[in-house]
């Protein structure tokens, strides 16, 4: 008589089904963390704009320019539509975005890796997208010729639920 042979392997079976399920689970629940952790990396408040010329102001300018809720970095308070008597620390290009309403006046640009200064006037970008922000009394040391002309800017970065796909620092 053979009595309980077969019981043996279907419990194996099951008992390594299970062992496989709870391996996929922990699997799945780790990654589903790490994915949470990597976004909890990113800022999801306004960029702060320092306008001190210290510190980088590079991504919270772009961002203004665009039309965004930025922060003055030293009181807390968002930067209205006009910024006037500041000196911006800039690391890499900034795009002034038609029909943002916005308007920077008596102020300094400084590019330290460019050697560059953009200092000045007005720049005005109105409340039509078609029309392109107006310069006025503008002063560049150590640009280019072509600096200051209009064209297409990039696409802002993508944002998923409002958190953007990658993280700016300014």
């Amino acid at each position: 008589m053979t009595a309980a042979a077969p019981a043996l392997p279907i419990r194996l079976v099951r008992t390594s089904l299970i062992s496989a399920t709870i391996a996929a689970l922990v699997v799945l629940i780790a990654s589903v963390v790490a994915s949470a952790e990597e976004r909890a990396n990113c800022a999801v408040g306004p960029h702060l704009l320092w306008g001190d010329g210290e510190h980088d102001d590079t991504a919270a300018l772009n961002a203004w320019l665009r039309g965004e809720t930025v922060t003055w970095a030293q009181t807390h308070e968002a930067v209205g539509a006009e910024i006037s008597d500041r000196t911006f620390l800039l690391s890499s290009t900034i795009y002034f975005s038609s029909g943002t309403g916005r308007k920077l006046e008596r102020f300094r640009m400084i590019w330290p890796s460019r050697n560059e200064i953009v200092s000045g006037g007005t720049i005005v970008a109105g409340n039509d997208h078609d029309q392109p922000p107006v310069a006025e009394g503008i002063t560049t040391v150590g640009a280019d010729s072509d600096e200051g002309v209009p064209y297409v800017a990039p696409d802002p970065e993508p944002r998923e639920h409002g958190i953007p796909r990658h993280c700016l620092t300014s």
